[in-house]
Order: structure tokens, then sequence, then C-alpha cells
């Protein structure tokens, strides 16, 4: 091969990989521009109060859990309760409500959009006072975790199949 020839495709294919790379990763940019001002830590606690004034039932965990099987992942269609998400929470005397959620993967794109809709729910269970919700990226998820329709779904693509139980 000459030169000439050697050159003009190594200039080609640094121009389709740059062009790869911008194709990959603009868009991404551009979704994510947010306005200037103090950065938003996802992993610090979310803190709210509750909206409803409180009922004649105690608010106990099954309220709570039934608040946040409202919340749904946006990309895999299931609640965060049936995608086992909800590590731990509890209600205090006062009606107070702290819960520990886990991602299913540490940079789930979903996660502060997941945990924002947790508050949102939770501020509708009546008696919630102070919510707080923290987002903890170092628990483990795996698909042990699932339940409920999840559970069914996840059981029915790798549990059930012939192919996988051959």
């Amino acid at each position: 091969m000459n030169l000439k020839r050697v050159v003009s495709r190594t200039v080609a294919t640094i121009v389709l990989v740059g062009a790869g790379i911008a194709i990959m990763f603009v868009p991404g940019l551009l979704r994510n521009r947010r306005p200037r001002g103090p950065s938003v830590n996802p992993f610090a606690p979310l803190v709210d109060s509750g909206a409803v004034p409180r009922d004649r039932l105690p608010i106990d965990s099954a309220r709570v859990m039934a608040a946040l099987a409202r919340v749904y992942d946006p990309e895999l269609d299931f609640s965060i309760v049936d995608l086992g998400l909800v590590h731990e929470s509890s209600v205090d005397s006062a009606g107070n409500v702290r819960v520990v959620m886990a991602l299913t993967m540490p940079e789930c794109p979903y996660g502060l959009t997941l945990a924002r809709g947790a508050v949102q729910a939770l501020k509708t269970v009546p008696g919630a006072r102070r919510i707080s919700l923290k987002l903890d990226p170092s628990i483990p998820w795996d698909p042990s975790r699932l339940y409920g329709k999840a559970r069914e779904r996840y059981d029915s693509l790798f549990r059930n199949d012939s192919a996988y139980n051959r």
C-alpha cells in the first residue's frame, strides 16, 4: 500500500470514531443539562413532611409499604416494592417515617426520580409527619430481592424455561 492511502484511511478512521463518540455522548450531555446552582447529592436523605392529616387508623409499616407500592420504576415497569428496592422502613409513635432504598445498580439513572416519587407517595399516607428517605447505593441488589409480580415475571423468564432445564 502506498503512504497516501494509509494516511487517508487513518484519517477516515479517526473521523468516524470521533463521530461515533459524539453520537453516543452528545444526546446524554444535552439531556442532563441542569440549571446552574448548588449541585444535588443524589444519596443525601430526602426529607419532607406529610400532606394528609391523621385519620382514625394508625400509621404503620403496612400503610407505608402500600404507598411505596404505587411508585413504579419507569424503565422496568414494576413497583419499587416488587423490585425489592425498599431495604428498610420504619414508623415511630409520632408518625415519622424513615425509609432506606437500594438501587438495582449503584449508577441507576432513575434513582433520584424513584426517591422523589417515594417521598411524594409517602406524603399521601394519613398521619405521616416527617418523612426521611435515603438512597443507599452500597446495598447489594440481586434477583432474590424480587417480590410479587416482578418475581413471577423473572421466574417465567428464567426459572421455568425448558431451555434452561435441559
